[in-house]
């Protein structure tokens, strides 16, 4: 709980997270989601195929070209001339800041049901029935059906990344958050569908999953709060994965994490991310006590 909502506070998750790295194993031989609950917090091993990733590929380049059609129609075909990778050559000709909100970044049904047809999705149809791609993301509210956004982060531009964070952070700072654990356990996704290895991608902290890590909330312009926590407090540094185009990162809700990026960067990194919310009593069976994660 926060004391004065209209200041920083530091905030604790009042769970106990004392050895989970011995109390959290996995029961049967490691594979994807036994890594996501247990010392690494995370998995690299699911990949799209190639026809996926190019499927994926153009239905993002459409959905960012029907963005512009929209707002800036006679733009177009300078923009589609150039590709999607070359966006932050052009981004000074069009209202980026406004344009790109978290709703014109959320792809339509119909590609949701595509992407859902990604043989991604087969590890959680065998080990998880019962399981859903969320339709939140606090602060926005919940959509109403499921929710998978699409990202552009220009080369060497900080505004366009999130503050380091763990998910479940910004569902703490909302007023009446409760902290006790739901039947559901929450698995995150992130696939680069373009950037430069090396230069961008995916940074975590090593260990964070399994850490209680204190953050603080900030007040923003529209009234909502985001969480704010400084890297000079981090235990560990930031890692950046290894992750070519098309390797699905799945990680854990409490792992802490924010964006890679660099000033040598030259191509715009393009990727895609959504939420699953797992039945958690299955994947106790499987992997042991999950009181600890959201």
């Amino acid at each position: 709980m926060l004391s004065d909502p209209g200041e920083l506070s530091k905030m604790r998750v009042t769970v106990t997270l004392t050895d989970i790295g011995q109390r959290i194993r996995p029961a049967s031989p490691p594979g994807p989601l036994s890594k996501v609950f247990g010392d690494d917090g995370f998995s690299i091993d699911v990949k799209l195929r190639s026809d996926e990733l190019a499927e994926l590929r153009r239905l993002t380049t459409k959905s960012w070209l029907d963005v512009i059609d929209k707002v800036a129609p006679e733009k177009r075909a300078e923009f589609e001339e150039r590709g999607i990778e070359d966006y932050h050559r052009l981004s000074h000709s069009i209202d980026h800041g406004r344009i790109w909100t978290t709703e014109t970044r959320t792809f339509a049904p119909e590609v949701v049901d595509t992407i859902r047809s990604f043989g991604l999705f087969d590890l959680f149809d065998e080990e998880c029935p019962g399981y859903r791609i969320c339709s939140e993301m606090p602060p926005y509210g919940d959509l109403g059906r499921a929710r998978i956004n699409w990202r552009l982060v220009r080369p060497g531009d900080g505004r366009d990344l999130g503050p380091i964070h763990a998910d479940y952070w910004f569902e703490a700072v909302m007023g009446g958050w409760n902290s006790a654990p739901s039947a559901m356990v929450k698995v995150k996704i992130w696939i680069p569908i373009y950037l430069e290895p090396g230069l961008t991608g995916f940074a975590y902290v090593p260990g964070s999953h399994l850490q209680q890590l204190a953050f603080s909330r900030k007040r923003l312009a529209d009234g909502h709060y985001k969480p704010y926590f400084d890297e000079a407090d981090l235990p560990t540094p930031l890692k950046t994965l290894d992750t070519p185009c098309g390797t699905a990162v799945l990680f854990n809700y409490n792992l802490v994490h924010r964006g890679a990026n660099s000033d040598n960067a030259t191509r715009t990194r393009v990727s895609m991310e959504l939420t699953l919310d797992v039945p958690r009593r299955r994947f106790e069976e499987r992997y042991g006590d999950m009181s600890a994660f959201y």
